[in-house]
């Protein structure tokens, strides 16, 4: 959980840092949604990255994979409490 948490909080402080860089490159992956946007940044060949977006209610995850590194970062209207069970279960999944 704790490697988790810790890719979370990375992805998150990319959405920061990073939204500008690179966008139109293939290297960044951006998501808008109603509770802002999400912006992953990843070197590697962006023709072999992989990603996924799941919306649910209230909450828009996004998931990138480029070679040997993932980012996920999830954005929604619930409490820390919400994101905490959601990321239980993510480790459990996976």
């Amino acid at each position: 959980m704790r490697l988790l948490l810790l890719a979370s909080g990375i992805g998150f402080m990319s959405v920061v840092a990073m939204a500008p860089a690179g966008a139109g490159d293939g290297h960044t992956t951006v998501v808008q949604d109603e509770n802002g946007t999400a912006a992953i940044t990843q070197s590697g060949d962006p023709a072999q990255a992989e990603v996924r977006i799941e919306k649910e209610p209230g909450r828009t995850t996004v998931y990138r994979r480029s070679g040997g590194n993932t980012a996920i970062v999830t954005q929604g209207t619930g409490n820390a409490q919400d994101l905490l069970d959601w990321l239980r279960k993510h480790q459990q999944d996976h």
